[in-house]
Protein backbone atom coordinates (compact mmCIF):
# COMPACT_ATOMS: atom_id res chain seq x y z
CA UNK A 1 0.00 0.00 0.00
CA UNK A 2 1.18 3.37 -0.70
CA UNK A 3 0.70 5.73 1.83
CA UNK A 4 1.05 9.02 -0.14
CA UNK A 5 -2.63 7.46 -1.68
CA UNK A 6 -4.02 7.91 1.61
CA UNK A 7 -2.51 10.96 2.83
CA UNK A 8 -1.39 14.30 1.50
CA UNK A 9 1.73 15.74 2.95
CA UNK A 10 0.18 19.22 2.81
CA UNK A 11 -2.86 17.75 5.43
CA UNK A 12 -0.04 16.64 7.88
CA UNK A 13 1.98 19.90 7.34
CA UNK A 14 -1.35 22.30 7.56
CA UNK A 15 -1.64 21.07 11.09
CA UNK A 16 1.71 21.36 12.44
CA UNK A 17 1.68 24.87 11.13
CA UNK A 18 -1.44 25.55 13.49
CA UNK A 19 0.18 23.39 16.49
CA UNK A 20 3.25 25.75 16.47
CA UNK A 21 0.75 28.55 16.57
CA UNK A 22 0.24 28.14 19.82
CA UNK A 23 2.85 29.14 22.13
CA UNK A 24 3.25 25.94 24.68
CA UNK A 25 6.21 26.84 26.58
CA UNK A 26 5.04 24.91 29.61
CA UNK A 27 1.55 25.62 29.75
CA UNK A 28 -1.76 25.34 26.96
CA UNK A 29 -0.73 21.55 26.10
CA UNK A 30 -4.57 21.39 25.90
CA UNK A 31 -4.93 24.10 23.20
CA UNK A 32 -2.95 21.58 21.53
CA UNK A 33 -4.68 18.80 21.84
CA UNK A 34 -8.20 20.54 20.84
CA UNK A 35 -6.88 20.89 17.56
CA UNK A 36 -5.81 17.57 17.29
CA UNK A 37 -9.06 16.23 18.23
CA UNK A 38 -11.09 18.20 16.10
CA UNK A 39 -8.65 17.18 13.32
CA UNK A 40 -9.60 13.14 14.44
CA UNK A 41 -13.27 13.89 14.78
CA UNK A 42 -13.88 15.00 11.06
CA UNK A 43 -12.11 11.02 10.27
CA UNK A 44 -14.49 9.81 12.28
CA UNK A 45 -12.17 8.91 15.71
CA UNK A 46 -14.08 9.76 18.37
CA UNK A 47 -11.63 6.63 20.60
CA UNK A 48 -9.62 9.28 22.83
CA UNK A 49 -9.25 10.62 26.00
CA UNK A 50 -8.46 14.31 27.09
CA UNK A 51 -6.75 14.06 30.70
CA UNK A 52 -5.96 17.17 32.28
CA UNK A 53 -3.32 17.37 35.42
CA UNK A 54 -4.68 20.86 35.78
CA UNK A 55 -6.32 23.42 33.97
CA UNK A 56 -4.46 23.39 30.54
CA UNK A 57 -1.79 20.67 30.87
CA UNK A 58 -3.69 17.88 28.83
CA UNK A 59 -2.96 14.65 27.75
CA UNK A 60 -4.10 13.56 24.47
CA UNK A 61 -4.50 9.20 24.38
CA UNK A 62 -5.85 7.90 21.07
CA UNK A 63 -6.87 3.93 21.19
CA UNK A 64 -6.88 2.35 17.63
CA UNK A 65 -7.77 -1.71 17.59
CA UNK A 66 -7.39 -3.18 14.82
CA UNK A 67 -10.04 -4.94 13.23
CA UNK A 68 -7.84 -8.01 12.34
CA UNK A 69 -8.19 -9.17 16.30
CA UNK A 70 -5.55 -9.33 19.14
CA UNK A 71 -1.55 -8.53 18.49
CA UNK A 72 1.09 -6.54 19.43
CA UNK A 73 0.00 -3.45 21.51
CA UNK A 74 2.27 -0.89 20.52
CA UNK A 75 2.29 2.54 22.51
CA UNK A 76 3.88 5.59 20.66
CA UNK A 77 4.76 8.94 22.44
CA UNK A 78 4.84 12.41 21.68
CA UNK A 79 4.94 15.74 24.17
CA UNK A 80 3.22 18.97 22.88
CA UNK A 81 5.03 21.20 24.94
CA UNK A 82 7.84 23.27 23.76
CA UNK A 83 11.42 24.85 25.38
CA UNK A 84 11.32 29.19 25.24
CA UNK A 85 12.65 31.05 22.34
CA UNK A 86 15.99 33.25 23.72
CA UNK A 87 17.51 34.12 20.38
CA UNK A 88 16.99 36.34 17.51
CA UNK A 89 15.37 34.24 14.68
CA UNK A 90 14.59 34.63 10.76
CA UNK A 91 11.17 34.52 10.97
CA UNK A 92 8.77 34.47 13.80
CA UNK A 93 9.15 31.21 15.73
CA UNK A 94 5.34 30.28 16.42
CA UNK A 95 4.10 31.83 13.58
CA UNK A 96 4.22 28.06 11.64
CA UNK A 97 5.97 29.24 8.22
CA UNK A 98 6.86 27.47 5.47
CA UNK A 99 9.90 28.05 3.67
CA UNK A 100 12.19 26.48 0.95
CA UNK A 101 10.25 23.26 1.10
CA UNK A 102 10.86 23.54 5.68
CA UNK A 103 8.22 24.61 7.75
CA UNK A 104 9.33 26.27 10.27
CA UNK A 105 8.85 26.89 14.40
CA UNK A 106 9.67 25.91 18.06
CA UNK A 107 8.85 22.54 18.20
CA UNK A 108 8.77 21.28 14.25
CA UNK A 109 11.06 18.90 15.45
CA UNK A 110 10.93 18.56 19.58
CA UNK A 111 8.01 17.20 18.86
CA UNK A 112 5.71 18.93 17.35
CA UNK A 113 6.09 17.47 13.93
CA UNK A 114 6.31 13.80 15.31
CA UNK A 115 2.78 14.87 17.13
CA UNK A 116 1.28 16.49 13.69
CA UNK A 117 2.28 12.61 12.01
CA UNK A 118 1.20 10.68 14.87
CA UNK A 119 -2.13 12.01 14.33
CA UNK A 120 -1.86 11.50 10.64
CA UNK A 121 -1.23 7.54 11.06
CA UNK A 122 -4.60 7.94 13.20
CA UNK A 123 -6.12 9.12 10.55
CA UNK A 124 -4.79 6.85 8.04
CA UNK A 125 -5.07 3.70 10.03
CA UNK A 126 -9.09 4.80 10.06
CA UNK A 127 -9.26 5.94 6.14
CA UNK A 128 -7.74 1.91 5.49
CA UNK A 129 -10.17 0.47 7.83
CA UNK A 130 -8.00 -0.02 10.93
CA UNK A 131 -6.58 -3.18 9.00
CA UNK A 132 -3.72 -4.39 11.44
CA UNK A 133 -4.18 -6.69 14.45
CA UNK A 134 -3.76 -5.36 17.92
CA UNK A 135 -3.91 -1.97 19.38
CA UNK A 136 -2.17 1.09 18.76
CA UNK A 137 -2.42 3.78 21.18
CA UNK A 138 -0.79 7.43 21.32
CA UNK A 139 0.24 9.15 24.09
CA UNK A 140 0.43 12.85 23.14
CA UNK A 141 1.67 14.52 26.73
CA UNK A 142 2.56 17.40 28.45
CA UNK A 143 5.42 18.81 30.13
CA UNK A 144 8.05 16.79 28.38
CA UNK A 145 10.93 19.40 28.47
CA UNK A 146 10.23 20.59 32.10
CA UNK A 147 9.75 17.07 33.39
CA UNK A 148 7.57 18.02 36.54
CA UNK A 149 6.64 15.91 38.77
CA UNK A 150 3.02 16.88 39.20
CA UNK A 151 2.30 16.75 35.08
CA UNK A 152 2.92 14.77 32.28
CA UNK A 153 4.03 11.06 31.95
CA UNK A 154 4.68 11.66 35.70
CA UNK A 155 1.06 12.47 36.35
CA UNK A 156 -0.65 9.37 34.03
CA UNK A 157 1.83 6.61 35.71
CA UNK A 158 1.23 7.64 38.84
CA UNK A 159 -2.61 8.15 38.53
CA UNK A 160 -3.53 6.23 35.61
CA UNK A 161 -1.69 2.88 35.51
CA UNK A 162 -4.54 1.16 33.51
CA UNK A 163 -3.76 3.10 30.51
CA UNK A 164 -0.64 1.01 30.41
CA UNK A 165 -2.00 -1.97 31.16
CA UNK A 166 -1.47 -4.57 28.45
CA UNK A 167 1.17 -2.63 26.22
CA UNK A 168 3.70 -4.50 24.65
CA UNK A 169 6.45 -1.98 23.77
CA UNK A 170 6.77 1.67 22.72
CA UNK A 171 8.06 4.41 20.68
CA UNK A 172 9.61 7.20 21.83
CA UNK A 173 10.28 10.93 20.33
CA UNK A 174 12.49 11.34 17.34
CA UNK A 175 15.11 9.60 15.63
CA UNK A 176 16.05 9.96 12.13
CA UNK A 177 18.02 9.28 9.02
CA UNK A 178 21.80 9.99 9.18
CA UNK A 179 24.89 8.46 7.34
CA UNK A 180 27.45 6.68 9.41
CA UNK A 181 30.85 5.45 7.80
CA UNK A 182 29.09 6.17 4.41
CA UNK A 183 26.63 3.87 4.94
CA UNK A 184 22.66 5.21 5.48
CA UNK A 185 21.17 4.35 8.32
CA UNK A 186 17.95 5.24 10.91
CA UNK A 187 18.62 6.43 14.08
CA UNK A 188 17.33 3.73 16.87
CA UNK A 189 17.22 5.08 20.97
CA UNK A 190 17.16 2.29 22.86
CA UNK A 191 18.48 3.67 26.18
CA UNK A 192 19.59 7.19 27.56
CA UNK A 193 21.36 9.00 30.34
CA UNK A 194 18.89 9.60 33.78
CA UNK A 195 18.99 13.60 34.65
CA UNK A 196 19.04 14.62 38.59
CA UNK A 197 18.98 18.22 38.80
CA UNK A 198 20.69 19.41 42.03
CA UNK A 199 20.19 22.76 44.07
CA UNK A 200 23.10 23.16 46.23
CA UNK A 201 23.01 26.01 49.31
CA UNK A 202 25.81 26.90 51.18
CA UNK A 203 25.86 29.26 54.32
CA UNK A 204 28.08 31.60 56.06
CA UNK A 205 27.64 34.95 58.04
CA UNK A 206 25.53 37.92 57.65
CA UNK A 207 26.81 41.29 58.21
CA UNK A 208 27.98 44.72 56.87
CA UNK A 209 30.38 44.58 54.14
CA UNK A 210 32.55 47.18 55.59
CA UNK A 211 34.45 44.31 58.11
CA UNK A 212 35.90 41.80 56.28
CA UNK A 213 38.18 39.98 59.49
CA UNK A 214 37.30 36.26 59.70
CA UNK A 215 34.03 36.55 57.72
CA UNK A 216 32.75 33.19 56.69
CA UNK A 217 31.42 34.65 52.84
CA UNK A 218 28.82 31.98 51.79
CA UNK A 219 30.04 33.69 47.97
CA UNK A 220 33.29 32.36 48.55
CA UNK A 221 32.19 29.07 50.28
CA UNK A 222 30.04 28.62 47.29
CA UNK A 223 33.07 29.18 44.46
CA UNK A 224 34.97 27.15 46.43
CA UNK A 225 32.75 24.30 46.30
CA UNK A 226 31.98 24.77 42.15
CA UNK A 227 35.93 25.39 41.82
CA UNK A 228 36.57 21.73 43.22
CA UNK A 229 33.81 20.01 42.19
CA UNK A 230 34.40 17.93 38.88
CA UNK A 231 32.90 18.92 36.02
CA UNK A 232 32.60 15.31 34.77
CA UNK A 233 33.72 11.81 35.95
CA UNK A 234 34.81 9.07 33.90
CA UNK A 235 32.58 5.97 33.34
CA UNK A 236 31.87 3.39 31.25
CA UNK A 237 28.73 1.72 31.35
CA UNK A 238 27.36 -1.26 29.60
CA UNK A 239 25.12 -0.38 27.08
CA UNK A 240 27.82 2.63 26.29
CA UNK A 241 30.33 -0.28 26.21
CA UNK A 242 28.55 -2.65 23.98
CA UNK A 243 26.86 0.35 21.77
CA UNK A 244 30.36 1.52 21.42
CA UNK A 245 32.02 -1.98 20.24
CA UNK A 246 29.04 -2.37 18.02
CA UNK A 247 29.42 0.85 15.85
CA UNK A 248 33.49 0.41 16.32
CA UNK A 249 34.87 -2.58 16.60
CA UNK A 250 38.28 -2.87 18.16
CA UNK A 251 38.92 0.86 17.92
CA UNK A 252 36.10 1.39 20.96
CA UNK A 253 38.96 0.83 23.07
CA UNK A 254 40.49 4.49 22.73
CA UNK A 255 37.17 5.99 23.94
CA UNK A 256 36.41 3.08 26.44
CA UNK A 257 39.94 2.89 28.22
CA UNK A 258 40.52 5.46 30.74
CA UNK A 259 44.42 5.66 29.28
CA UNK A 260 43.57 6.56 25.87
CA UNK A 261 39.89 8.19 26.51
CA UNK A 262 41.23 11.80 26.63
CA UNK A 263 43.78 11.63 23.76
CA UNK A 264 41.22 10.22 21.66
CA UNK A 265 38.64 12.98 22.56
CA UNK A 266 41.20 15.79 22.43
CA UNK A 267 42.42 14.91 18.86
CA UNK A 268 38.25 14.24 17.81
CA UNK A 269 37.81 18.00 19.13
CA UNK A 270 40.38 19.35 16.93
CA UNK A 271 38.47 18.27 13.87
CA UNK A 272 34.73 17.93 14.72
CA UNK A 273 33.91 19.88 18.61
CA UNK A 274 30.20 18.57 18.48
CA UNK A 275 31.38 15.30 18.23
CA UNK A 276 33.95 15.06 20.77
CA UNK A 277 31.82 16.81 22.99
CA UNK A 278 28.89 14.08 22.50
CA UNK A 279 31.21 10.92 23.12
CA UNK A 280 32.76 12.37 26.48
CA UNK A 281 29.36 12.65 27.31
CA UNK A 282 28.89 8.97 26.45
CA UNK A 283 31.76 8.43 28.60
CA UNK A 284 31.41 10.12 31.62
CA UNK A 285 29.35 11.35 34.33
CA UNK A 286 28.66 15.09 33.85
CA UNK A 287 28.31 18.20 35.76
CA UNK A 288 27.10 21.13 34.87
CA UNK A 289 27.06 24.35 37.11
CA UNK A 290 24.18 26.62 34.87
CA UNK A 291 22.52 28.78 37.81
CA UNK A 292 24.16 31.26 40.77
CA UNK A 293 22.37 32.88 43.34
CA UNK A 294 23.91 35.15 46.36
CA UNK A 295 23.15 38.69 47.79
CA UNK A 296 20.52 41.88 47.20
CA UNK A 297 22.63 44.35 48.39
CA UNK A 298 26.73 44.91 47.47
CA UNK A 299 27.65 46.35 50.88
CA UNK A 300 25.85 42.93 52.57
CA UNK A 301 27.03 39.40 53.00
CA UNK A 302 24.24 36.96 52.25
CA UNK A 303 23.59 34.61 54.31
CA UNK A 304 23.48 32.07 51.80
CA UNK A 305 24.58 31.45 48.53
CA UNK A 306 23.10 28.57 46.01
CA UNK A 307 23.79 26.68 42.47
CA UNK A 308 21.85 24.74 40.60
CA UNK A 309 23.51 21.73 38.72
CA UNK A 310 22.75 19.71 35.97
CA UNK A 311 24.20 16.01 36.83
CA UNK A 312 23.77 13.37 34.06
CA UNK A 313 24.09 9.54 34.44
CA UNK A 314 23.96 6.16 33.60
CA UNK A 315 21.96 3.49 34.93
CA UNK A 316 24.72 1.85 37.14
CA UNK A 317 24.56 5.08 38.88
CA UNK A 318 22.40 5.34 42.38
CA UNK A 319 21.32 8.85 43.36
CA UNK A 320 22.58 8.73 46.49
CA UNK A 321 25.98 7.56 45.03
CA UNK A 322 26.21 11.27 43.15
CA UNK A 323 25.05 13.04 45.94
CA UNK A 324 28.15 11.38 47.91
CA UNK A 325 30.59 11.92 45.46
CA UNK A 326 29.81 15.88 45.46
CA UNK A 327 29.33 16.36 49.18
CA UNK A 328 33.10 15.92 49.35
CA UNK A 329 33.84 18.85 47.49
CA UNK A 330 31.99 21.44 50.35
CA UNK A 331 34.80 23.35 52.45
CA UNK A 332 34.94 22.28 55.62
CA UNK A 333 33.50 24.84 58.16
CA UNK A 334 30.79 25.80 56.03
CA UNK A 335 27.62 24.54 56.53
CA UNK A 336 25.35 23.41 53.62
CA UNK A 337 22.39 21.66 51.99
CA UNK A 338 21.48 20.09 49.02
CA UNK A 339 18.05 19.87 47.26
CA UNK A 340 17.10 17.29 44.82
CA UNK A 341 14.45 19.46 42.37
CA UNK A 342 14.25 16.87 40.02
CA UNK A 343 15.23 12.96 39.21
CA UNK A 344 15.14 11.45 36.30
CA UNK A 345 16.43 7.47 36.20
CA UNK A 346 18.65 6.43 33.75
CA UNK A 347 17.22 3.52 31.76
CA UNK A 348 17.82 1.01 28.57
CA UNK A 349 15.59 -1.23 26.41
CA UNK A 350 17.22 -4.76 25.18
CA UNK A 351 18.08 -4.90 21.74
CA UNK A 352 16.49 -8.60 21.32
CA UNK A 353 12.67 -8.00 21.70
CA UNK A 354 9.65 -8.19 18.71
CA UNK A 355 9.66 -4.97 18.34
CA UNK A 356 13.15 -4.07 17.92
CA UNK A 357 13.31 -6.98 15.66
CA UNK A 358 9.96 -5.16 13.99
CA UNK A 359 12.09 -1.82 13.30
CA UNK A 360 15.14 -3.59 12.03
CA UNK A 361 12.59 -5.08 9.48
CA UNK A 362 11.05 -1.60 8.77
CA UNK A 363 14.08 0.11 8.37
CA UNK A 364 15.60 -2.32 5.70
CA UNK A 365 12.41 -2.62 3.89
CA UNK A 366 13.15 1.42 3.60
CA UNK A 367 16.57 1.07 2.01
CA UNK A 368 18.23 1.34 5.44
CA UNK A 369 20.57 0.16 8.59
CA UNK A 370 19.28 0.50 12.46
CA UNK A 371 21.88 2.54 14.63
CA UNK A 372 21.04 2.09 18.25
CA UNK A 373 22.27 4.62 20.04
CA UNK A 374 22.48 5.22 23.50
CA UNK A 375 21.30 9.24 23.81
CA UNK A 376 23.10 11.90 26.20
CA UNK A 377 19.88 13.91 26.82
CA UNK A 378 16.84 12.24 28.24
CA UNK A 379 13.00 11.80 27.87
CA UNK A 380 9.72 10.20 29.05
CA UNK A 381 10.53 6.97 27.73
CA UNK A 382 12.54 6.64 31.17
CA UNK A 383 9.67 6.85 33.09
CA UNK A 384 7.97 4.00 30.78
CA UNK A 385 11.01 2.00 30.70
CA UNK A 386 10.58 1.59 34.78
CA UNK A 387 6.90 -0.09 33.80
CA UNK A 388 8.86 -3.21 32.28
CA UNK A 389 7.79 -1.82 28.49
CA UNK A 390 10.64 -1.79 26.02
CA UNK A 391 10.66 1.93 24.55
CA UNK A 392 12.55 2.86 21.48
CA UNK A 393 13.03 6.07 19.59
CA UNK A 394 12.52 5.90 16.19
CA UNK A 395 11.29 8.09 13.72
CA UNK A 396 12.14 7.74 9.89
CA UNK A 397 13.16 10.72 7.86
CA UNK A 398 14.46 10.85 4.67
CA UNK A 399 17.24 14.09 5.50
CA UNK A 400 18.94 14.14 8.86
CA UNK A 401 17.11 16.41 11.46
CA UNK A 402 18.79 19.49 12.24
CA UNK A 403 19.98 18.26 15.91
CA UNK A 404 21.34 21.77 16.23
CA UNK A 405 18.45 23.54 16.25
CA UNK A 406 16.21 21.91 18.57
CA UNK A 407 16.08 23.82 21.38
CA UNK A 408 18.19 26.51 18.99
CA UNK A 409 17.44 29.07 16.55
CA UNK A 410 15.12 28.36 13.56
CA UNK A 411 14.14 25.36 14.36
CA UNK A 412 12.52 23.68 11.20
CA UNK A 413 11.60 20.40 9.77
CA UNK A 414 11.66 19.26 5.98
CA UNK A 415 7.88 18.88 5.15
CA UNK A 416 8.55 15.87 2.84
CA UNK A 417 9.97 14.00 6.25
CA UNK A 418 6.11 14.27 8.07
CA UNK A 419 5.13 11.92 5.20
CA UNK A 420 7.92 9.73 5.73
CA UNK A 421 7.45 9.17 9.28
CA UNK A 422 4.35 8.52 9.13
CA UNK A 423 5.16 5.95 6.27
CA UNK A 424 7.67 4.79 8.61
CA UNK A 425 4.86 3.93 11.88
CA UNK A 426 2.74 2.17 9.05
CA UNK A 427 5.14 0.09 7.96
CA UNK A 428 6.16 -1.09 11.81
CA UNK A 429 2.92 -1.46 12.62
CA UNK A 430 2.43 -4.04 9.22
CA UNK A 431 5.55 -6.07 10.20
CA UNK A 432 4.32 -5.96 14.03
CA UNK A 433 0.62 -7.51 12.36
CA UNK A 434 2.64 -10.55 10.78
CA UNK A 435 4.12 -11.79 14.55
Amino acid sequence: MSVSSHIDVDEIGDLLKRIIRIPSVAKDETKVAEILIDELEKEGIQSYELIESSPGRGNLIVTLKGRRGEGFNLMIIGHTDVVPVESEWSVDPFGGIEKDGYIYGRGAIDDKGQVAAMIYLAILLARTNYDFRGTVKLFIVADEEVQDPQHGMRFLVKNRKDLFKGIDGGIGELGGATIFGGEKYQIVVFGEKGALSLRVKVYGDRGHASQVYRVKNSVLGLAEFLRRSPNSKFFISKPVRNMLDHLLGTKSLFLTSRIFNGLALSAIYRKDRKLARMLHALTHITVAKTVLRAGEAENVFPEEAEAELDIRFFPENSKEELLSMLRKYVPKNYGYRFEVKSYLPSTYSSLNTTLYRAIEKTVSEMGYKPLPIFQTGSSDSAWVRQLGIPVYHFMTTRKELEISRIHGTDERIWKEDLLAIVEGYWRLITNLSRV
